[in-house]
């Protein structure tokens, strides 16, 4: 395709060269099978006057804003090799465009895992999770994709790649390039490699699925778990609604609310920690599944925000204690909530009429009883024409105008996934 710079460029109307999601259709696709060739798509198509839109699995493909300038997808699931694995070294260095489950199979054979889950996991590539800070339950003992990342790679608006960090863990003064571009949508570089810390496999892991009736009993229990002489790596808190589809892969009776606790370690280890968690609770209801049998669990526990048909999924970030007592704004007739309570995060996904008024009403209320709390509801998941009244990034907050600054200085003609992330951005 070819774009006079000189003339204003206009939307296409069909999907033929590409679709950029809410649906924004693309003037065309561009597939580089490596970082020289997108260093130089990058700089011609700047200069023919098109903004640029990077894609991997697309399976955030609806997530934040509504695009905001004409461009072009740049897929970038060509970039999808080992670039250096030196186990003994518990590092692993791969191009953006690997998927999860692809890299899962490289570290498996080494005996060795990522700390990262996200859903979708044979679609969603490592530049895509990084770009939107995606994490799973694991989360809590594993720690945030911030926390594995070491060293990355990208190309900016000029086409010029750009390298920040490394195999080591001192890094030099400046903006800390790993972790900027993490949950950054894109809007400040295309990523194009990674290098990320591992973790040797756990010889044992295992979940426990507790059952309660009552909202303020589950919460004591997990209060409880903080002095326990166990050490859970995943603590989440369900619904009803979530846990009835959560628990279906393993036909897991459910209550009001469930709490399922993971653990992963030796094996003895883990033996112990599973006694100990059923004297501490007194309880002889626990339902333990282990080894194999407790995968598709997990698997389920990080599917759960990709789930079903819902219109509208809530995300909010709260302090662990804060996040317990916010749980009670919730209808359970409206909403399936997954609580990642060690750390806070609620994941609600609607189940109500799929009626804006309705929805509208209730995330309102919602923001004002999180900001109450210290927190701020984002929504990553939202039919397109009810983005602007549902506010997806929530109300402005004074931390918006500092990433503002820094769009203007890595990206200053605003060309990077325009239009999809917080304020102006």
């Amino acid at each position: 395709m070819t774009v006079d710079p000189t003339s204003a460029v206009d939307w296409p109307d069909n999907p033929a060269n590409g679709i950029l999601g809410d649906g924004r259709f693309a003037w065309a696709t561009d597939r580089p099978v490596d970082r020289h060739e997108l260093s130089a798509l990058v700089a011609r198509r700047v200069s023919q006057g098109l903004a640029l839109y990077p894609q991997g699995g697309r399976t955030a493909l609806d997530h934040g804003g509504v695009p905001g300038k004409p461009g072009v997808a740049i897929d970038l699931t060509g970039l999808n090799r080992v670039v250096d694995y030196p186990a003994a070294d518990m590092t692993i260095t791969v191009e953006a465009g690997i998927t999860l489950e692809a890299l899962r199979a490289v570290l498996d054979a080494q005996g060795q895992r990522l700390g990262i889950e996200a859903p979708e996991a044979s679609r969603a590539t490592l530049g895509g999770i990084y770009a939107t800070n995606t994490s799973g339950p694991r989360r809590f003992g594993l720690g945030r994709p911030r926390d594995q990342i070491i060293g990355i790679r990208y190309v900016d608006p000029t086409g010029q790649e750009i390298k920040g960090g490394g195999r080591v863990v001192k890094n030099v003064a400046g903006y800390d390039l790993p972790k900027l571009l993490t949950g950054s949508m894109g809007t400040l570089g295309i990523i194009t490699e990674l290098t990320l810390k591992v973790r040797p496999k756990p010889e044992a892991t295992a979940l426990a699925w507790v059952r309660f009736r009552r909202l303020i009993d589950a919460a004591q229990t997990i209060d409880r778990l903080g002095t326990s002489g166990t050490r859970p790596i995943a603590i989440e808190l369900l619904n009803q609604p979530a846990a009835r589809t959560i628990g279906r892969s393993s036909e897991l009776p459910v209550e009001d609310w469930v709490v399922a606790i993971g653990f992963e370690d030796n094996a003895t280890s883990v033996a112990w920690q599973l006694d100990r968690l059923t004297i501490e609770m007194g309880r002889t209801d626990l339902v333990f599944l282990q080894g194999e049998r407790a995968e598709p669990l997990w698997t389920a526990l990080a599917e759960f925000p990709a789930e079903g048909d819902s219109p509208v999924s809530i995300l909010v970030n709260l302090k662990p204690s804060a996040a317990l007592d916010f749980l009670a704004n919730f209808d359970p007739s409206l909403w399936a909530i997954q609580t990642h309570a060690g750390n806070g995060i609620i994941r609600a996904l609607w189940s109500g009429e799929a009626n804006l008024d309705k929805v509208a009403t209730e995330i309102d209320r919602l923001r004002v009883e999180a900001a109450n709390l210290g927190g701020s509801p984002t929504l990553p998941r939202c039919p397109t024409g009810w983005k602007d009244r549902l506010k997806v990034w929530g109300n402005p907050r004074p931390d918006w105008a500092i990433a503002e600054r820094i769009k203007a200085a890595l990206d200053p003609q605003g060309v990077l996934n325009p239009g999809r992330f917080v304020g102006s951005i």
